[in-house]
């Protein structure tokens, strides 16, 4: 397996994304683009200044945290997401299957 990314990447770009401390957490890179990851919230975006419902938001089925996308596989379906908390009994990548995925899209 290639190394995983330390930091989210933009589901929408592939892009590594960068601290963003005014929100206590990551803002994608690419101009013009307003996704932002929280371990908090998940994914979610900014239109026109108002803080959008999560997208993407998929939990951790150990300890329910927020996954974020650590890496891209070929297919959707082989995107590694990890959890971002470091006490997670799971620590390991998630693979999300297609019956996980669809039911993970909702946030709890």
């Amino acid at each position: 397996m290639k190394h995983l990314a330390p930091v989210p990447l933009c589901p929408s770009h592939n892009e590594r994304m960068r601290i963003n401390p005014a929100l206590t957490g990551y803002l994608c890179p690419s101009d013009g683009c307003t996704v932002t990851y929280t371990e908090d919230v998940g994914y979610f975006r900014f239109v026109d200044g108002v803080k959008q419902k999560p997208s993407n938001a998929k939990r951790c089925s150990d300890c329910s945290a927020h996954l974020y996308l650590a890496q891209r596989g070929k297919t959707r379906l082989e995107d590694t997401w990890l959890c971002p908390n470091n006490e997670c009994p799971a620590k390991k990548p998630h693979l999300l299957r297609p019956a996980l995925t669809r039911s993970n899209l909702t946030a709890k």
